[in-house]
């Protein structure tokens, strides 16, 4: 198609490039943050803080909270985009759907164009892009946590704000709903507040099933990836799980494999080995070791193959490790790759994987070694070639 049309070519070349870029996730967190902003400007959210004119309880008021909702909802989500959390990519997916689907209900899906159009491109980009998105962390479960509490927070301290001459004594400040609410949802219960009449004893119900709710998903996000390592350093004691972030992958347990990582290792790089079979190293008493096969995708993203420096695949096997760099390149965005290659016959289907880095340290050796026995200067030019192929 650039063939026949080589403007098409150049008028989507920066969107292919951005696709290929390590950043976009960054990209669409601030994109998700500015609709936030956005959001904000139309329902009037930002001038009524600028300003100070809290509006009472009542219609106004309703409206208001509505607008904070979605504006804290779009910037929070926003930010954790910014982890590449998947769920956090989900949430903010869904959240895209529910506005918009609340926009067309009032009737007012084409009010704001800008915002209209800014929500479907960020909902075709989040799913185009969806690979990006497959960490499962601490940290993004901790992000999520903090999310959910302080919507739960805001939901109970403007609910009580809002429907304040249901309690007695009745609540007319933000202070005193606040308080109530940290009474409420901590269920030490005074009982110096209390509501009365339907409306707010069903809203009241509702916080504190939501406060329940919101704390086992809080605690179970955050404290299981904690025990589960915990239970993992129990069972394996020579194996630690160490964040995967910045480090090398190496595929295989050769000897190859093993002198690389010592040598990483002594330069305090974070290492993660992925093999069929554990095993041990002498004098390393603690390895980070994944037990699966590197040619298959799902294990390589499962060890965040997308954030480390280089994918090693250091297999005895060459046919091994050609599918390994065949595997690594459908990651997105792809990893450097580097390949050891120990027959010489497999030097030139290995180059056609194009690996980033192609290393042949037999076939180095055989050709040095027969130099040397017959008298022949060796090429330093040529040796390089022979042992270090770089594309």
């Amino acid at each position: 198609m650039n063939g026949r049309w080589p403007w098409w070519g150049q008028l989507t070349r920066p969107f292919r490039e951005m696709h290929e870029s390590s950043t976009i996730h960054l990209i669409l967190g601030f994109w998700v943050i500015t609709l936030g902003v956005i959001s904000g400007i139309d329902d009037g959210f930002w001038r009524s803080v600028i300003l100070g004119h809290l509006p009472f309880p009542g219609p106004g008021f309703g409206t208001w909270l509505q607008s904070l909702f979605w504006t804290v909802s779009f910037m929070l989500l926003g930010i954790g985009l910014f982890s590449r959390s998947r769920l956090i990519w989900f949430l903010t997916v869904m959240l895209f759907f529910v506005r918009v689907a609340w926009l067309a209900r009032l009737g007012e899906l084409w009010s704001d164009p800008v915002l209209t159009i800014g929500i479907a491109v960020a909902v075709a980009a989040l799913i185009r892009l969806n690979q990006r998105f497959r960490r499962s962390s601490l940290g993004s479960g901790a992000l999520l946590a903090t999310i959910l509490l302080i919507f739960l927070f805001g939901y109970s301290v403007f609910g009580t704000y809002l429907l304040g001459s249901h309690f007695t004594p009745p609540v007319h400040s933000l202070l005193t709903a606040f308080y109530f609410s940290v009474v409420t949802l901590s269920t030490v219960g005074y009982g110096d507040i209390t509501p009365h009449g339907f409306e707010a004893r069903l809203f009241v119900s509702s916080v504190i099933l939501l406060g329940l709710t919101v704390l086992t998903v809080s605690l179970s996000a955050i404290i299981l990836p904690v025990l589960q390592r915990r239970l993992e350093s129990l069972i394996m004691p020579n194996r630690v799980i160490r964040p995967r972030r910045n480090h090398f992958l190496i595929a295989g347990n050769s000897s190859l494999a093993r002198n690389a990582y010592r040598e990483l290792n002594q330069r305090k790089q974070k290492v993660t080995f992925i093999v069929n079979e554990p095993f041990e190293i002498a004098g390393e008493s603690k390895l980070d070791i994944v037990l699966g096969d590197a040619t298959d995708l799902e294990v390589l993203r499962n060890v965040q193959a997308s954030d480390a420096k280089a994918l090693l695949a250091l297999s005895d096997d060459d046919s091994e490790n050609a599918f390994v760099v065949l595997a690594a390149k459908e990651l997105d965005p792809p990893v450097k790759t580097v390949a050891v290659v120990h027959n010489s016959k497999n030097l030139s289907r290995l180059k056609r994987v194009h690996p980033d880095v192609l290393l042949a340290p037999q076939v180095m050796g055989g050709r040095v070694l027969a130099m040397y026995l017959t008298g022949q200067k060796i090429e330093t030019d040529r040796f390089m070639d022979d042992f270090l192929s770089v594309f």
